[in-house]
C-alpha cells in the first residue's frame, strides 16, 4: 500500500495536490487557519477546488463552505490568496444553515502548475511524508491583530509565501524574510496546527507526522473491522497472527501488513516505537502473554489486552510476580475499549478504537480499565472474552 492511501486525510490531498499539479491544473487550496468556539472542522482541515468547480476534501459543508467555494472561484480567476472569514452563529432559527455557533478564518491562495516553487514544494513535501518524517509547512497570513470578526484584517501582499522543513533539516522556500524564517523555526517544536505571531506578522504552522502504526495481535472477527475503521481515522495496520487461514490478506484489504508467523517471533522482529499502538485480541491469554513480554520493555504509545476483569487481571499478576513494577502494568490498558456497552465484534472494535483515538487525542471518556468491578447480572450481555 502507498503511503498516500494510509495517510490521515488533509495529507492526503497533499498528495492529491502533487496529482493534479502533474497534470497541468491548477488548484484553489482552501485551508481553515483559525477556529473560535463551535466549528464543523478543526484547525488544520482543507478543501481542493478546481477551476470546474469540483472539490476534495472538506472544510465542514453547508453554506460556510459554500462560502469558501465561492472565494476559491474567485482566487482561480484573479490569482489573489485572501483570508475569507466565515461567521457560524447565526441564530438557530434561521434557514440558512448557520447553526455550528463558531467562527472560521480559511486561507484560500492558488496553487499553479506555472508556479515553479510550488510544485518543488509540494513533490518535497510528499517526498518528506514518505521517508516517514515529521514535515512542517509555514504559511505567511499577514499582519497580526485582532479577530476578524472586530477589525477588518489588512492585506499583506505577501500572503501565501511558505516555507518548508523537513525533519532531515532540509528547507525550501522563504516566508519573505531571514529574521522571520528563523524565528519560526526556532519555535517548531510543539504539536498540532496553529498561528504564531513574530515580528507583527501572523504565519500558520502545521505539522504534518507520519500515521500512527497500529499493531493487531490476533486476526480474528474483531481485527477485521477494527482495521477498517483504524485505517479510515488515519492509522497503518499491521496485522499479525500463527494461523494461515485467518491471516491471510485478503480478509485485511486496507492493512499495510499482514504477518502469519509466531505472536513472539513477530514482535521480536517488529519495530516498535513511540507512536505504536498495539492492541492484544488473540484466540487465548497465553498468546497475550507472550505478545506482553516481547514488547512490554519497548517505547509504545498504546497497549491494550482484550478479556475479562479476571482473566487479564490474572495475566498482570503473573508479569508483577516476574518483577514487572506497577507503573510500567498501570499503562496497559486492560480490559481494552471504552465503556460504552459493546456486545457484538464490530461494536468492540469500535469501543478500542475509540480507546486509542482517547489516548492520542488526550480525551476524557471512561475507560473500561477504570470501570470498577460489576456482577455478572449489572454486566449483561456485554463482551469481554478473547478473540476467537
Amino acid at each position: 500500500m502507498r503511503y498516500a492511501d494510509g495517510a490521515p486525510q488533509e495529507q492526503r490531498l497533499y498528495f492529491e495536490l502533487e496529482r493534479r499539479l502533474g497534470a497541468r491544473r491548477a488548484v484553489a487550496v482552501a485551508t481553515v487557519v483559525r477556529a473560535w468556539g463551535s466549528t464543523p472542522r478543526e484547525v488544520g482541515a482543507k478543501m481542493l477546488v478546481d477551476a470546474d468547480g469540483s472539490i476534495a476534501g472538506t472544510i465542514g459543508g453547508g453554506c460556510g463552505e459554500a462560502e469558501v467555494w465561492q472565494e476559491a472561484q474567485e482566487v482561480l480567476t484573479d490569482g489573489r490568496t485572501r483570508e475569507v472569514h466565515v461567521d457560524l452563529t447565526e441564530a438557530l432559527d434561521t434557514d440558512d444553515g448557520k447553526v455550528c455557533g463558531g467562527r472560521l478564518d480559511v486561507l484560500v491562495d492558488l496553487w499553479s502548475p506555472e508556479h515553479k516553487h510550488l510544485s518543488e514544494l509540494i513533490r518535497r513535501l510528499t517526498g518528506g511524508l514518505e521517508q516517514g518524517g515529521t514535515v512542517a509547512v509555514l504559511t505567511r497570513l499577514g499582519p497580526s491583530g485582532p479577530p476578524a470578526w472586530k477589525s477588518p484584517r489588512p492585506t499583506d501582499p505577501r500572503a501565501g509565501e511558505r516555507l518548508l522543513y523537513l525533519s532531515s533539516g532540509e528547507l525550501h522556500g522563504t516566508l519573505g524574510a531571514p529574521e522571520l524564517d528563523a524565528e519560526l523555526l526556532s519555535r517548531l517544536p510543539g504539536r498540532g496546527h496553529r498561528v504564531e505571531s513574530v515580528g507583527g506578522v501572523d504565519v500558520f504552522v502545521e505539522l504534518l507526522e507520519a500515521p500512527a502504526e497500529l499493531i493487531i495481535a490476533g486476526a480474528g472477527h474483531i481485527a477485521r473491522p477494527l482495521t477498517r475503521m483504524a485505517t479510515l481515522c488515519g492509522y497503518e495496520v499491521t496485522v499479525v497472527d500463527d494461523r494461515e487461514a485467518f491471516a491471510a490478506p485478503r480478509w485485511f484489504p486496507e492493512a499495510a501488513r499482514v504477518i502469519c508467523r509466531p505472536f513472539a517471533e513477530v514482535f521480536e522482529g517488529l519495530e516498535v516505537t513511540a507512536r505504536t499502538h498495539i492492541v492484544l485480541v488473540t484466540r487465548g491469554h497465553k498468546h497475550d502473554e507472550e505478545c506482553l513480554r516481547a514488547v512490554l520493555h519497548r517505547p509504545w504509545a498504546y497497549l491494550g489486552m482484550i478479556g475479562s476483569r479476571r482473566r487479564t487481571g490474572a495475566v498482570l499478576a503473573d508479569l508483577a510476580r516476574e518483577g514487572v513494577c506497577d507503573k510500567l502494568l498501570a499503562r496497559i490498558h486492560a480490559p481494552i475499549g471504552l465503556d460504552i456497552g459493546a456486545e457484538t465484534p464490530e461494536e468492540i472494535a469500535v469501543a478500542i478504537l475509540a480507546e486509542l483515538i482517547k489516548v492520542r487525542r488526550g480525551g476524557q471518556a471512561a475507560s473500561l480499565q477504570r470501570r470498577p468491578e460489576r456482577s455478572r447480572e449489572q454486566q449483561g450481555r456485554t463482551v469481554v472474552t478473547p478473540e476467537v
